[in-house]
């Protein structure tokens, strides 16, 4: 089997420079005219999934259902795959919050202390090694077979948290790799004592950090 990590398509809030982090937020046009020339791309690679996990965030949910055309309905959510808390700063725009967070969140995550409810990075990969310690018992009680496609979605901190979780680099490196809107990363997740990591499918569209 073959495991996808995807990130969800453009929001107003990526556009806007919000800190939306965990907060259900919607797809605009532009992020599902992402999301279905992503399905084209994967196609035209013969990617097509039989199996769909998103978080439980519906700009996660609708760019699942877009990708694989798979009903709103019928995709499969993980909690855990949700993404990152911002706590008091959640939907605030990142020009009216501390001008230091940046740095701190972007600049040096290994040192990182989120506003007062946020989530951090340790917390958020707890979640990642729980998804994956569940994830994987499914395929060892032969949940899925051999030619299946998973396609797990989720969002841009969390998703690095996951490349993380499986390269096992420093918390410095944590932003090195872009993951920008719609962007594809095949995970290799060291079953049967291969080495776990993880390669880029498509660098996805623009940057929204």
């Amino acid at each position: 089997m073959r495991v996808f990590l995807i990130r969800h398509g453009q929001t107003d809030m990526n556009v806007q420079r919000r800190l939306q982090g965990s907060s259900d937020t919607e797809l605009n046009d532009v992020g599902r005219q992402q999301a279905i020339e992503t399905r084209a791309m994967l196609e035209a690679k013969e990617l097509i999934p039989t199996h769909v996990i998103s978080s439980p965030l519906g700009r996660a949910i609708e760019t699942a259902h877009l990708i694989s055309g798979i009903p709103v309905e019928e995709v499969e959510i993980a909690q855990d795959l949700i993404e990152m808390s911002f706590g008091d700063y959640e939907l605030k725009l990142l020009q009216d919050v501390d001008p230091t967070f940046a740095d701190r969140f972007f600049g040096s995550p290994e040192t990182y202390v989120p506003p007062k409810g946020g989530e951090e990075y340790d917390h958020a990969l707890m979640r990642i090694d729980r998804f994956f310690n569940s994830f994987k018992k499914r395929i060892q009680n032969n949940e899925f077979k051999d030619q299946d496609k998973v396609f797990l979605v989720s969002h841009g901190a969390t998703g690095h948290g996951i490349f993380e979780y499986l390269s096992k680099n420093p918390r410095k490196d944590y932003w090195k790799q872009d993951f920008n809107n719609c962007a594809v990363a095949e995970l290799f997740l060291g079953l049967d004592g291969t080495k776990s990591g993880y390669e880029i499918v498509s660098e996805g569209f623009q940057k929204n950090w």
